[in-house]
């Protein structure tokens, strides 16, 4: 039986999720405060309609890609 703490034997996944996460914040952060200057200057399109469209085609290009691996790699499909 293995008396190891669940965090050490699984200490690469946890930094890389950490990592991850914090790229993502970042991003957030970025599309949030920069997005919207972009879209009105170079656009001419109101802030909220360029972040609103960014958060729809990201949430379209992350859910193919989640169907995809998840065909690709579950034990099930």
């Amino acid at each position: 039986m293995d008396t190891r703490s669940p965090l050490r034997v699984h200490a690469a996944q946890i930094i890389l999720l950490v990592i991850v996460n914090l790229f993502v914040g970042g991003m957030v952060g970025l599309e949030r405060t920069v997005l919207p200057l972009v879209a009105k200057q170079d656009f001419g399109l109101a802030g909220t309609s360029a972040a609103i469209a960014f958060i729809i085609s990201f949430g379209i290009v992350k859910t193919v890609s989640n169907l995809r691996w998840f065909r690709e790699f579950s034990p099930i499909g």
